[in-house]
């Protein structure tokens, strides 16, 4: 481990390092490179995914803070706010949300789940998730804070933007998962030359970005856009980057052009799936009996079957995919991904 991480506070909360799955009925039948899938949809914190390992930090430091409530905002279906309210169970902290309206709000995939935590959800008029850290859905936090306070907890606020302090111990846990990624490679005699993801708000690339380039792992980490264009996803990694870079005293900085993000199967936006990303959940589930999900894997996924595809890789490359969970989200999107 890093030793400014090291030195950090640090809550156990999932099972690691998570699995290293070899895709070889994939990787046959795209007739592509080898396909090494990274489980994150194991981590075993609630129904798994990528951001147990933020929550490891963000939730040390609201604890030490002697915070007793938690309360953060995304999408309704969003799978961060639901590791969140069973990380804040876990640790006796009262889980509370203002989401911001999706594609589904129904009490299905995981707004069921927060019904079973007994998480408190407000799902705002708000539909645009560009709004995430605009000043509406800030109020309302602020509201929610209010009443907590009045009921006798003292609650952590999450925000999504730098410098909140959550939003830059998020990708901290990024930075470690890419030091254990280069540590499985090296157990098992494997070299790969690329690391596939979803970007979303960016600290998950954000954090492999600075992990990989602080170790010197000669790795290329290729987020492919599920929120932003293009443009603004660079922006927003690139200063996870720095932020957290500096945060730490690791000294990396970056530059536009070496972050490779690519928004052309964002389709029409966040939370809406193309037909490629049902397509590749499909293929996954029916050659690896892995499910991907309809917002941020299956798109990714859509994106690296394309690009095999098209001869973007060489036969001899590997390719890490970042499986960043989400599977719960499958349940509310069945009329899209059902055939």
């Amino acid at each position: 481990m890093i030793d400014a991480i090291e030195k950090l506070p640090r809550v156990g909360l999932g099972f690691y390092p998570t699995p290293l799955t070899d895709a070889q009925h994939l990787s046959q039948v795209l007739g592509g490179p080898r396909i090494l899938i990274k489980r994150e949809d194991l981590s075993g914190l609630a129904l798994g995914g990528n951001k147990c390992r933020k929550f490891e930090f963000i939730l040390a430091e609201a604890k030490r803070q002697g915070a007793n409530a938690v309360i953060s905002t995304a999408s309704s279906q969003s799978n961060f706010c639901l590791q969140l309210a069973a990380a804040g169970r876990r640790l006796g902290m009262k889980p509370s949300f203002v989401l911001i309206r999706g594609v589904h709000v129904e009490t299905q995939g995981n707004l069921l789940l927060h019904n079973i935590l007994d998480s408190d959800v407000e799902i705002l008029k708000i539909g645009d998730m560009s709004q995430i850290s605009g000043s509406a859905v800030y109020e309302a936090q602020d509201r929610l804070a209010d009443d907590l306070r009045s009921k006798g907890y003292k609650p952590f606020v999450m925000r999504h933007a730098i410098p909140d302090i959550s939003a830059l111990l998020g990708p901290v846990g990024w930075v470690n998962a890419a030091d254990e990624l280069i540590t499985q490679l090296k157990a098992q005699n494997m070299e790969a030359q690329y690391i596939m993801l979803a970007n979303g708000g960016g600290g998950t690339q954000g954090g492999l970005v600075l992990g990989a380039k602080y170790l010197r792992a000669g790795l290329k980490v290729m987020g492919i856009t599920v929120l932003n264009r293009k443009d603004t996803a660079v922006a927003a990694t690139r200063e996870n980057i720095e932020a957290v870079s500096e945060f730490l005293g690791l000294g990396v900085k970056v530059s536009p052009d070496e972050l490779e993000i690519d928004d052309s199967y964002l389709g029409q936006g966040y939370g809406i799936p193309t037909t490629e990303c049902i397509d590749a959940i499909r293929l996954v589930a029916q050659t690896e009996g892995i499910f991907l999900d309809p917002v941020y894997t299956g798109k990714a996924m859509a994106g690296l079957i394309d690009m095999i595809k098209k001869g973007r890789f060489k036969a001899t490359d590997t390719i890490v995919f970042i499986h960043t969970g989400g599977i719960p989200a499958l349940f509310a999107y069945d009329k899209e991904v059902a055939r």
